[in-house]
């Protein structure tokens, strides 16, 4: 169910691109980590790694989009710029957007804050199950500013080659809460479309 999701987009090289936007995953607000308070989950975190090492080898700013989503969390795009603070990548080089708190939003405020650096090539970063929601939206609002979008896909899931394995047999929490994730996006993109 989530491998035509995951394999719908293969990376593409950032040669193009002038920004690299990395959509959060996620945050737990109370969270110990280190001697701060707030965490990214695991796909913010997947996601968050993958920008940090493209911004460092092509030099790109990343632009970080992700409110707060639950009154009781943190804003992902704070917490992910502290990591990448810690991570070496240098204040300039980080653009946060604090709003969004779904893909809609984060398309919408990413491109107005793009319109308003002059971006016209975008690198859109986020997990592979995740991607064919985002670029729908992405592409509509970007579209409609005369901005390009590349799709990156990580935080694969899947074996993108789909070969099978025994241990597919037996019932196994992943395989559940992928399944989970594989309808939400469905849901996700049935609820896009109907939205234009």
């Amino acid at each position: 169910m989530g491998q035509p999701l995951e394999n719908r987009y293969s990376q593409q090289q950032p040669a193009n691109a002038q920004v690299i936007v990395v959509l959060g995953g996620g945050s737990v607000g109370s969270a110990p980590d280190g001697t701060e308070r707030g965490g990214l989950m695991s796909a913010g975190a997947a996601r968050l790694l993958t920008a940090a090492r493209l911004a460092k080898q092509h030099s790109l700013p990343v632009l970080i989009s992700g409110g707060q989503v639950f009154s009781d969390g943190v804003s992902e795009a704070l917490v992910a710029e502290r990591i990448l603070l810690q991570l070496g990548l240098p204040q300039e080089q980080i653009i946060v957007e604090t709003q969004a708190r779904t893909t809609k939003e984060n398309a919408a405020y990413t491109a107005a804050l793009c319109h308003e650096r002059g971006y016209k090539n975008v690198l859109l970063l986020t997990s592979a199950l995740h991607m064919p929601r985002s670029m729908q939206f992405f592409e509509r609002y970007l579209g409609e500013q005369g901005i390009k979008v590349a799709a990156y896909p990580c935080d694969y899931t899947l074996n993108p080659k789909g070969q099978f394995n025994p241990r597919w047999l037996v019932p196994q929490m992943q395989a559940f809460d992928i399944t989970c994730m594989a309808l939400h996006e469905y849901v996700g993109m049935a609820g896009a479309f109907l939205q234009r």
